[in-house]
């Protein structure tokens, strides 16, 4: 048995981290270290620092790093806000899977990412119909392998990836088939699942996907496109009952907080807290709390400017919003350096089409779910964010030359 490089061994735990992403929480902590540390000793490293200097992507990220981590001078809780920073840590994956994977890895991370995707979805049912509760899964809320709302937004990644290599890759129509179905099923489990968060992400991203990918189609094809859309996600709405009563019951929330004051709900609860965010803002423009004294200062101004807000928002972790929680933490300098993050995942210098649509999918997913909730706060999701960004930064011409990060050249084979 031949021994395997180390460049080999950290092409396969990147396998293994897409494929436990889905499913399993200490498989991502534990994958998802490995693959630091392999890259980190695995030989060449001042030859892929030289690289990675050249990369945009990876120099935002470091800086919005770097930012965080000064920003605990004039934080009021440093050692929390610690705790929170080393969260960032898994965004070195974004640089150490763009410099370390070899395409035909790429292409089977991202099938072994959608296996767990469907086998995570096909535990649903079993909830639902079996009539589960165990913890916080029943069948109201069957997100069985974590937060509703953090799994909302794995499916939302997982179709759009879909939708971009339906769309890009040649292939026979069995094989095409076969892929309709892998969507029709993420499809399922994202409209089932109650968090609204990823639904209206992979909505909204249609909005900016379709016309990209067809952006040299005429205008008219675009249009007749993007109309078949609106009438799907009608058609969607329609059919499937709980997903209208999510909506339904999302809009009412919004117009009784915004009209009469509601914020006993769960949308008027985001919407109060958004007040308080907005007053902190204002208070602190440029640089904000530092990270980790945001909350403190949260909770000082409900006691003193909001008490009506209190007893319905006093409990937030964080802010329901990644904008609202990086600009009260660092201002409009941290919001600017998080930006910059997607302005440079947009323009990244892409060998192939399908990576750059890939791109355009991820960011957009991304920055239209951070309204609903922070997800580069919460591990998992940040780790999807760090995984699937890595693998589309493969295709940056700045690295080792390679194929498609989702070969079309392989898919045919």
């Amino acid at each position: 048995m031949r021994a395997r490089s180390p460049n080999e061994v950290l092409n396969w735990l990147v396998v293994v981290l897409a494929f436990s992403l889905p499913l399993y929480r200490a498989w991502v902590s534990l994958a998802a270290y490995l693959i630091l540390v392999v890259w980190f000793f695995q030989g060449g490293l001042r030859e892929r620092f030289d690289h990675l200097k050249k990369h945009p992507l990876t120099v935002a990220i470091v800086v919005f790093m770097a930012l965080n981590l000064l920003s605990l001078l004039w934080s009021e809780d440093p050692g929390g806000g610690f705790v929170y920073w080393r969260k960032y840590l898994y965004l070195l994956l974004v640089p150490a899977i763009a410099s370390s994977l070899r395409p035909v890895f790429a292409l089977r991370a991202f099938r072994a990412f959608l296996a767990g995707v469907v086998l995570s979805v096909a535990m649903m049912p079993v909830v639902i119909l079996g009539g589960l509760h165990v913890r916080h899964i029943h069948p109201g809320n069957p997100a069985a392998t974590m937060s509703h709302l953090d799994y909302s937004i794995v499916l939302a990644v997982a179709g759009l990836m879909l939708l971009v290599h339906l769309a890009s890759t040649p292939m026979r129509w069995t094989r095409r088939w076969i892929w309709i179905a892998v969507f029709l099923t993420v499809m399922g489990g994202l409209l089932v699942n109650i968090g609204r968060s990823g639904q209206f992400a992979f909505a909204a991203t249609l909005l900016v996907l379709v016309p990209f990918i067809l952006r040299r189609r005429p205008w008219y094809h675009r249009a007749a496109v993007l109309v078949g859309v609106g009438c799907v996600l009608i058609a969607a709405y329609a059919a499937v009952p709980r997903f209208q009563v999510r909506v339904d019951r999302g809009v009412t929330e919004l117009h009784d907080a915004v009209f009469s004051n509601r914020i006993d709900t769960n949308q008027g609860k985001r919407i109060a807290g958004a007040v308080v965010a907005f007053e902190m803002a204002r208070s602190n423009p440029v640089l904000g709390t530092g990270i980790g004294g945001n909350m403190p200062a949260f909770r000082r101004l409900l006691e003193t400017d909001f008490p009506d807000f209190a007893d319905e928002v006093g409990w937030f972790p964080h802010f329901h919003n990644q904008y609202l929680q990086v600009v009260t933490e660092l201002g409009l300098v941290g919001l600017l350096s998080l930006l910059a993050i997607f302005v440079t995942l947009f323009t990244g210098r892409y060998r192939h089409a399908e990576a750059q649509a890939a791109a355009v999918a991820l960011g957009c997913a991304y920055l239209f779910g951070f309204i609903g909730d922070p997800f580069l706060h919460k591990q998992m999701t940040l780790v999807l964010f760090a995984v699937a960004a890595g693998i589309v930064s493969a295709d940056d011409g700045v690295f080792a030359e390679g194929n498609p990060t989702v070969s079309s050249q392989v898919e045919a084979k």
